[in-house]
């Protein structure tokens, strides 16, 4: 999506702990949860807290992305974005653009994130974590993460490139989403576990205004 300071660009994992660390000092707010600031997608999300995994269906293309992003970009707390997309890099222009706060949100690439970065589950440096799209990431993986997110107080999204079938569950996850821009008009989010709605509708104004795509 956007381009990014340098130093968040840096694929040392030592480095971006460092950098958080620091910066987490500079707060004490308690977490408060998820707040987008759009009434419909907060209602939706009210019940995922700390401690909390929240899988997304997001196949590419789709523009889903923006709907998790309004998760993180308002006062939330310093997020870790990792991500593995074949080729693709991050450029910060669109994140900016989005209204992220770029001093809050950290990247890093790993195709095996609980193996390659394990520290950053150990401690509660990030209170967010996407996890988006990784090429390796098992049931045991999973049983690990969310564990380690209910000792550390984290909230963890993970992105799965394609659409999530209610006949496939997964335990470990709060809530299950697909979510995807309907037309130029509007977003849907259709519930796969944990919301009582099937399906909920945002209007386009309400995600996007007249950003462009970052799927």
């Amino acid at each position: 999506m956007a381009s990014i300071p340098l130093q968040f660009t840096d694929a040392s994992l030592q480095r971006h702990l460092q950098s958080a660390r620091e910066l987490g000092q500079e707060s004490t707010s308690p977490d408060s949860g998820l707040h987008s600031g759009i009434e419909a997608l907060d209602e939706c999300l009210a019940g995922v807290g700390p401690g909390d995994l929240v899988e997304w269906g997001i196949p590419p293309g789709l523009n889903g992305r923006l709907i998790p992003l309004q998760l993180i970009k308002h006062h939330s707390p310093l997020c870790l974005w990792i991500y593995h997309h074949h080729g693709l890099g991050v450029f910060a222009s669109s994140w900016i653009s989005h209204g992220v706060d770029m001093q809050r949100l950290f990247f890093i690439c790993s195709e095996n994130p609980v193996r390659e970065l394990r520290p950053v589950f150990l401690e509660d440096t990030f209170k967010r974590i996407v996890i988006d799209a990784p090429r390796r990431f098992s049931n045991g993986d999973m049983a690990f993460v969310r564990q380690q997110a209910r000792a550390n107080g984290q909230i963890i999204f993970l992105i799965r490139h394609y659409f999530l079938d209610p006949g496939n569950g997964n335990p470990h996850a709060s809530l299950r989403l697909n979510t995807w821009q309907s037309g130029r008009r509007a977003f849907t989010l259709q519930s796969v576990k944990g919301v009582g709605q099937d399906k909920v509708i945002l209007p386009y104004r309400t995600v996007a205004e007249e950003h462009g795509y970052c799927n």
